[in-house]
């Protein structure tokens, strides 16, 4: 692997100048500096040299943070392959809080028309919360008519309030007009969250609609 990527991962882990010390401030550790720098990698030519890594790599802090920078390479050039490899690594993996982090970096991809977005509309049914958000937010950019499909499902029978809120927030960026009349149902909700996530998306759709 390219020097200058084993060393940004390896900063991107380094916890070596964290303490608990009154004045702390996180924003100048080693870490918080590698993470924004890796925010805005953009060389494609890192990306075959990543997923070499992550295929072999055994520890999961280090894939953990291979997926950050392989995710905002991949939202900062719209490489398909890198999405595509992503997207194949959720079945991949077994700890609830790496899969909820790579749906998050997924959440923020444009996906191409032909994207599978199977392994991601399997994770919205999962019985861990942190990956079923994760995966709500991860349809994001998904422009597919099954992907509304499963949005609208959920705004419909889940009985889960985070579910329902999640749900409306990526309609409102993803959906169309077969939406609404879903969203409506709920502009008379007790939960304030549920009711304005509902309003903000009709608003958006129609927007996007008019």
């Amino acid at each position: 692997m390219d020097y200058y990527l084993a060393n940004l991962i390896e900063r991107m882990s380094d916890t070596s100048d964290k303490t608990n010390e009154p004045g702390y401030d996180s924003s100048k550790t080693i870490s918080w500096q590698a993470l924004r720098e890796a925010e805005k990698v953009d060389n494609i030519d890192f990306i075959p040299q990543l997923i070499a890594f992550i295929d072999k790599e055994k520890d999961k802090k280090k894939r953990d943070r291979s997926y950050f920078l392989l995710g905002h390479i991949a939202k900062n050039t719209s490489d398909a392959a890198a999405l595509a490899f992503l997207i194949h690594r959720i079945d991949k993996e077994t700890d609830k809080y790496i899969i909820s982090s790579l749906l998050e970096r997924i959440a923020a991809i444009k996906k191409p028309i032909g994207t599978d977005f199977q392994p991601l509309i399997k994770m919205t049914q999962s019985d861990k919360w942190q990956i079923r958000l994760s995966a709500i937010k991860s349809l994001n950019y998904c422009f597919d008519p099954l992907v509304e499909n499963v949005l609208i499902d959920i705004i419909e029978n889940s009985e889960d309030v985070f579910d329902i809120i999640y749900a409306n927030a990526t309609l409102n960026k993803i959906g169309t007009p077969k939406a609404i009349p879903y969203l409506e149902k709920h502009l008379k909700s007790r939960k304030r969250d549920v009711k304005h996530s509902a309003q903000y998306a009709i608003e958006q759709i129609k927007k996007r609609h008019q």
